[in-house]
């Protein structure tokens, strides 16, 4: 009688042209053709989108890599945050490659939340950084609005893609 070893999750990220290509998107959109389409003070944030899709697709070490290269460009294109956006999205990216091949995001139902979770964690660690920096946020019931908003509008463009694209495909194949 022979046994075989249970499946075991394995994850694929995702080559590495595809994701400098979509990370150069996102930051062309954010930087130039995101301040046209403004929902109550906020903004899709593609570069968030993207890091979590790779932090879900790669895995702790991958997702934080790329949430520090992501964070880093735009502080660059920023300007005045220091290393605030750096540090909370390699957070965000580190969190979502340690929830990678969980039922918390192979399921519509859990990944659409997350990610307005994200948005808002994200903005939170950002706020604590600046601040440890020697900035204030200036307005912060604004930003607060914002962000609430950006939490809302990151979701509902989470749930268009995975509508249009069907999953993440982040399991898609199991070893023995």
């Amino acid at each position: 009688m022979s046994y075989r070893a249970s499946a075991r999750y394995v994850a694929f990220a995702p080559a590495w042209w595809r994701v400098a290509l979509a990370l150069a998107a996102a930051l062309v959109w954010q930087s130039t053709l995101g301040s046209f389409v403004v929902v109550r003070g906020a903004t899709v944030s593609f570069v968030l989108l993207v890091v979590l899709w790779y932090g879900f697709r790669s895995g702790a070490r991958g997702g934080l890599l790329f949430g520090l290269i992501a964070g880093a460009c735009e502080d660059a294109l920023a300007g005045g945050t220091g290393a605030a956006w750096t540090f909370a999205t390699a957070l965000v990216g580190f969190g979502a490659g340690r929830t990678a091949g969980t039922p918390l995001v192979e399921s519509r139902l859990t990944l659409v939340p997350y990610v307005a979770l994200a948005t808002l964690f994200r903005f939170g660690v950002f706020a604590i950084v600046l601040r440890l920096e020697g900035h204030l946020l200036p307005l912060p019931v604004a930003h607060l609005h914002a962000i609430v908003w950006q939490s809302l509008l990151n979701a509902l463009v989470t749930f268009a893609l995975l509508q249009f694209f069907g999953d993440l495909s982040v399991a898609r194949e199991y070893r023995r």
